[in-house]
């Protein structure tokens, strides 16, 4: 995710605090449907698949739950509203309180669990969108499907949409097979052309899809774009989230900016269509932040940080030098910015005990993050620092992980120990003594 505007953070809300509850292993002879629910928030979600029916914001939810040591099966539903839970053998017991959905299962065994429910539509970034797309970054996938938003989970997803407004496109995933945050999916409906950017190496089609008016901007904002994710995936390897990729313009609003890694359709802001930097950093995020999924929001600058150094790096690449050292002048100001007014620790200890927003989300996972990494690539190399984040990117595609297992991986790779230089950029205030 690129930068949004200010008076975003204030449209969010903490994360849900939610606990494990009590519950006593089932009996594999109750009748499902007689089980009571039970708060249980240890059971797995496999796979996510959705029917959504645009025109009367109603939707169905199958998911698939993997088994536990204890009854029941716990969701996160913000302001859904719910008209039937559904087991294979039947209608399921379930409870819907504090924004949670229990429902009453059997332990031991996975489940299919089949959710009715309708949806709100939203004027700020909270969910389904009144101007037609989806925001669910960072926990409001509660808004449109039954989920778990803690980062660290991860999913197969599957979306069909009907009721799509006449004479408007929609475009979303129909499958996405690889492991996947819960934030990841979405759906943008309008007035959309598409304009096919060509082909890579990999055979991945790129494209950018825009709304009246915004030609001229996407056209210039993505005119490397094939370039660009040809090099990302040359580099530290294969993209998991399909053939078809692209940039979609959203419309947020008035004076929204920045971008969302909707991967496999990526949203950019209308204000932002003609920013290169954004097209490559929300492509960027198909290999860290989905395609390696945060294992704690204290983990943020393992998407943000590295991202916004892969994107620099890419843009040098496939634009040359002086694009390059463009990108890391803008960083700088930036770092010099974030410092002066809101300054804080880019990577906090502790793991699920921070409010990512309120607490973490700021330029400084970005920035800091960044020249974190260009400090230790000035200690080791590109190569060999290249290497480091393709093997990590590799080991760890479509799983959760920490920044501390990146900054071992280094250490492992390069022989180099990047613990001062993470102290120094990572976990203090201001600029570091080295690097």
């Amino acid at each position: 995710m690129t930068r949004l505007p200010e008076t975003y953070r204030s449209l969010l809300f903490s994360l849900l605090v939610v606990g494990c509850g009590g519950a006593e292993v089932a009996s594999e002879t109750d009748d499902l449907t007689e089980i009571q629910p039970q708060e249980n928030w240890k059971r797995d979600i496999l796979a996510t698949d959705l029917v959504v029916d645009l025109q009367l914001q109603s939707a169905t939810a199958v998911l698939e739950v993997d088994a536990s040591t204890r009854r029941g099966a716990s969701f996160e539903i913000g302001d859904l509203q719910i008209e039937a839970v559904r087991g294979d053998e039947g209608e399921l017991r379930y409870r819907v309180e504090d924004g949670r959905l229990d429902v009453g299962i059997k332990a031991r065994q996975p489940h299919r669990i089949e959710v009715d429910y309708r949806f709100q539509l939203h004027g700020e970034l909270q969910g389904a969108l009144e101007t037609g797309s989806t925001f669910l970054w960072p926990y409001f996938c509660k808004n449109l499907f039954p989920c778990k938003s803690d980062p660290h989970d991860g999913l197969r997803l599957s979306l069909e949409l009907e009721g799509v407004p006449e004479g408007t496109t929609a475009i979303y995933p129909e499958a996405i097979e690889s492991d996947a945050p819960s934030y990841m999916l979405a759906w943008a409906t309008g007035d959309y052309t598409k304009i096919e950017l060509g082909t890579t190496s990999a055979g991945r089609n790129v494209s950018v899809y825009h709304l009246p008016g915004d030609q001229g901007a996407a056209v210039a904002g993505s005119k490397d774009l094939v370039a660009a994710f040809d090099w990302i995936e040359q580099t530290y390897g294969a993209y998991t989230f399909g053939d078809e990729v692209a940039s979609v313009s959203a419309n947020w609003g008035p004076g929204a900016f920045g971008g969302m890694e909707h991967h496999p359709f990526w949203h950019i802001s209308r204000d932002s269509m003609g920013d290169p930097e954004t097209h490559v950093h929300e492509a960027a995020h198909g290999w860290f932040g989905d395609g390696v999924r945060i294992a704690c929001w204290e983990d943020l600058t393992l998407s943000e940080g590295t991202v916004s150094y892969i994107t620099a790096r890419a843009m040098e690449a496939v634009m040359g030098e002086a694009a390059g050292d463009a990108v890391w002048a803008d960083y700088g100001w930036r770092l010099d910015d974030v410092i002066a007014h809101d300054d804080r620790v880019a990577l906090p200890a502790g793991c699920g005990e921070v409010d990512v927003v309120a607490d973490l989300w700021s330029e400084v996972v970005y920035m800091k993050g960044a020249f974190f990494y260009r400090a230790v690539e000035q200690q080791v190399g590109r190569v060999a620092l290249d290497a480091a984040i393709a093997r990590f990117y590799q080991t760890h595609a479509n799983q959760a992980a920490r920044m501390q297992d990146m900054l071992d991986a280094i250490e492992a790779q390069t022989g180099f120990d990047p613990s001062e230089l993470a102290d120094g950029w990572l976990r203090s205030l201001g600029r570091p003594d080295v690097g």
